[in-house]
Protein backbone atom coordinates (compact mmCIF):
# COMPACT_ATOMS: atom_id res chain seq x y z
CA UNK A 1 0.00 0.00 0.00
CA UNK A 2 2.91 2.35 0.74
CA UNK A 3 4.30 1.78 -2.77
CA UNK A 4 0.92 2.52 -4.32
CA UNK A 5 0.66 5.79 -2.36
CA UNK A 6 4.21 6.70 -3.31
CA UNK A 7 3.58 6.03 -7.02
CA UNK A 8 0.30 7.93 -6.88
CA UNK A 9 2.09 10.90 -5.27
CA UNK A 10 4.78 10.88 -7.98
CA UNK A 11 2.16 10.75 -10.76
CA UNK A 12 0.22 13.59 -9.15
CA UNK A 13 3.39 15.72 -8.92
CA UNK A 14 4.22 14.97 -12.56
CA UNK A 15 0.74 16.06 -13.67
CA UNK A 16 1.09 19.32 -11.73
CA UNK A 17 4.51 20.02 -13.25
CA UNK A 18 3.37 19.23 -16.79
CA UNK A 19 0.22 21.32 -16.52
CA UNK A 20 2.33 24.19 -15.20
CA UNK A 21 4.53 24.01 -18.31
CA UNK A 22 1.60 24.14 -20.69
CA UNK A 23 0.03 27.06 -18.84
CA UNK A 24 3.31 28.97 -19.21
CA UNK A 25 2.99 28.71 -22.98
CA UNK A 26 -0.57 29.99 -22.76
CA UNK A 27 0.59 32.84 -20.53
CA UNK A 28 3.32 33.72 -23.05
CA UNK A 29 0.77 34.11 -25.81
CA UNK A 30 -1.49 36.17 -23.52
CA UNK A 31 1.41 38.48 -22.68
CA UNK A 32 1.82 39.46 -26.32
CA UNK A 33 0.64 42.87 -27.47
CA UNK A 34 -2.14 43.14 -30.03
CA UNK A 35 0.43 44.17 -32.67
CA UNK A 36 2.59 41.14 -31.90
CA UNK A 37 -0.40 38.80 -32.13
CA UNK A 38 -1.42 40.42 -35.42
CA UNK A 39 2.09 40.12 -36.87
CA UNK A 40 2.34 36.46 -35.87
CA UNK A 41 -1.09 35.82 -37.37
CA UNK A 42 0.09 37.53 -40.56
CA UNK A 43 2.92 35.02 -40.85
CA UNK A 44 0.97 31.91 -39.83
CA UNK A 45 -2.41 32.61 -41.46
CA UNK A 46 -1.53 34.74 -44.46
CA UNK A 47 2.11 34.26 -45.42
CA UNK A 48 2.38 30.58 -44.44
CA UNK A 49 -1.32 29.88 -45.03
CA UNK A 50 -2.21 26.93 -47.21
CA UNK A 51 -5.77 27.89 -48.16
CA UNK A 52 -6.47 30.72 -50.59
CA UNK A 53 -9.81 31.51 -48.91
CA UNK A 54 -8.13 31.91 -45.52
CA UNK A 55 -5.47 34.22 -46.98
CA UNK A 56 -8.16 36.32 -48.68
CA UNK A 57 -10.16 36.52 -45.44
CA UNK A 58 -7.02 37.70 -43.64
CA UNK A 59 -6.60 40.45 -46.24
CA UNK A 60 -10.18 41.64 -45.76
CA UNK A 61 -9.94 41.69 -41.98
CA UNK A 62 -6.32 42.49 -41.15
CA UNK A 63 -4.47 44.22 -44.00
CA UNK A 64 -4.41 48.02 -44.10
CA UNK A 65 -6.85 49.30 -46.77
CA UNK A 66 -4.01 51.03 -48.67
CA UNK A 67 -2.44 47.64 -49.44
CA UNK A 68 -5.40 45.30 -49.72
CA UNK A 69 -5.35 45.24 -53.54
CA UNK A 70 -1.73 44.15 -53.78
CA UNK A 71 -2.23 41.70 -50.89
CA UNK A 72 -5.25 40.10 -52.59
CA UNK A 73 -3.18 39.45 -55.72
CA UNK A 74 -0.46 37.77 -53.65
CA UNK A 75 -3.07 35.80 -51.64
CA UNK A 76 -4.10 33.96 -54.80
CA UNK A 77 -0.82 32.06 -54.96
CA UNK A 78 0.75 32.37 -51.50
CA UNK A 79 4.33 31.66 -50.50
CA UNK A 80 6.18 28.68 -51.86
CA UNK A 81 7.22 26.03 -49.36
CA UNK A 82 10.85 27.19 -49.35
CA UNK A 83 9.76 30.78 -48.55
CA UNK A 84 7.59 29.87 -45.55
CA UNK A 85 8.82 30.43 -41.99
CA UNK A 86 8.92 27.20 -40.02
CA UNK A 87 7.47 27.48 -36.50
CA UNK A 88 7.48 31.32 -36.39
CA UNK A 89 7.77 33.12 -33.05
CA UNK A 90 7.69 36.76 -32.01
CA UNK A 91 11.24 37.71 -31.04
CA UNK A 92 10.77 41.40 -30.30
CA UNK A 93 8.73 44.47 -31.17
CA UNK A 94 9.61 48.14 -31.22
CA UNK A 95 7.51 51.28 -31.72
CA UNK A 96 7.45 52.85 -35.18
CA UNK A 97 6.82 56.52 -35.93
CA UNK A 98 7.92 58.22 -39.15
CA UNK A 99 5.92 61.39 -38.51
CA UNK A 100 2.96 60.24 -40.61
CA UNK A 101 2.57 56.62 -39.56
CA UNK A 102 2.62 55.28 -36.02
CA UNK A 103 2.64 51.61 -35.19
CA UNK A 104 4.96 48.75 -34.38
CA UNK A 105 7.72 46.83 -36.08
CA UNK A 106 7.53 43.19 -35.01
CA UNK A 107 10.45 40.82 -35.56
CA UNK A 108 9.32 37.28 -36.30
CA UNK A 109 11.97 34.55 -36.29
CA UNK A 110 11.59 30.95 -37.37
CA UNK A 111 13.06 27.59 -36.49
CA UNK A 112 14.75 27.48 -39.91
CA UNK A 113 16.71 30.72 -39.26
CA UNK A 114 14.48 32.89 -41.44
CA UNK A 115 13.01 36.11 -40.17
CA UNK A 116 10.54 38.76 -41.16
CA UNK A 117 9.74 42.21 -39.81
CA UNK A 118 6.05 43.12 -39.90
CA UNK A 119 4.92 46.75 -39.77
CA UNK A 120 1.54 47.22 -38.13
CA UNK A 121 -0.44 50.46 -37.93
CA UNK A 122 -4.04 51.26 -37.02
CA UNK A 123 -4.51 47.64 -35.85
CA UNK A 124 -3.74 46.40 -39.38
CA UNK A 125 -0.71 44.94 -41.13
CA UNK A 126 0.82 47.53 -43.42
CA UNK A 127 3.73 45.58 -44.91
CA UNK A 128 6.54 43.19 -44.15
CA UNK A 129 10.27 43.31 -44.70
CA UNK A 130 12.47 40.30 -45.35
CA UNK A 131 15.67 39.57 -47.20
CA UNK A 132 13.50 38.13 -50.00
CA UNK A 133 11.57 41.35 -50.67
CA UNK A 134 13.77 44.16 -49.32
CA UNK A 135 17.14 45.51 -50.43
CA UNK A 136 19.82 44.10 -48.07
CA UNK A 137 20.99 47.56 -46.93
CA UNK A 138 17.44 48.67 -46.19
CA UNK A 139 16.65 45.45 -44.36
CA UNK A 140 19.83 45.77 -42.28
CA UNK A 141 18.95 49.36 -41.36
CA UNK A 142 15.48 48.31 -40.17
CA UNK A 143 16.82 45.17 -38.48
CA UNK A 144 19.47 47.15 -36.57
CA UNK A 145 16.65 48.76 -34.56
CA UNK A 146 16.05 45.48 -32.75
CA UNK A 147 18.12 44.29 -29.78
CA UNK A 148 17.52 40.64 -30.61
CA UNK A 149 20.67 39.13 -32.04
CA UNK A 150 20.64 37.39 -35.39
Amino acid sequence: MKNFTKILSILFAAVIILSGCSSNKAADSQDRSADEKLALSYVTDYYNGTKKADREKFVDENIHPDLQGKSRVWAKSGASEDQKLKDPKVAESIPYDDGETKGSLVLIQSADDKEMIVLTTENKVYMHFSLQNTAPDTYKEIRDGFKTAK
